[in-house]
């Protein structure tokens, strides 16, 4: 599956990633931050916990942390404001 990148939270290490069908993911980078809006993730989204997956607009493997997926925006635009807060 794919996911497109719509936001890079970098004081907290967090990005949003739209799918195919237009549902929301939460992941926490854990390795390489080297993301951008607009680049194209390749992975499983739906299962939740740390699993590898490929930037396509690099060819970079990253690792990442499901957080939550099968959001809405608005969903999704509150899991990471929670996050930012503590």
């Amino acid at each position: 599956m794919d996911g497109v990148v719509v936001l890079h939270e970098h004081r907290i290490g967090f990005v949003v990633l739209r799918d195919e069908a237009g549902d929301f993911a939460v992941a926490e980078l854990l390795t390489s931050d080297d993301i951008e809006r607009g680049d194209v993730i390749s992975g499983e989204f739906t299962v939740p916990g740390s699993g590898k997956f490929l930037n396509k607009a690099n060819d970079e493997e990253i690792e990442l942390s499901i957080h939550g997926s099968g959001m809405s925006e608005s969903e999704a635009i509150r899991l990471i404001q929670k996050k930012t807060n503590g």
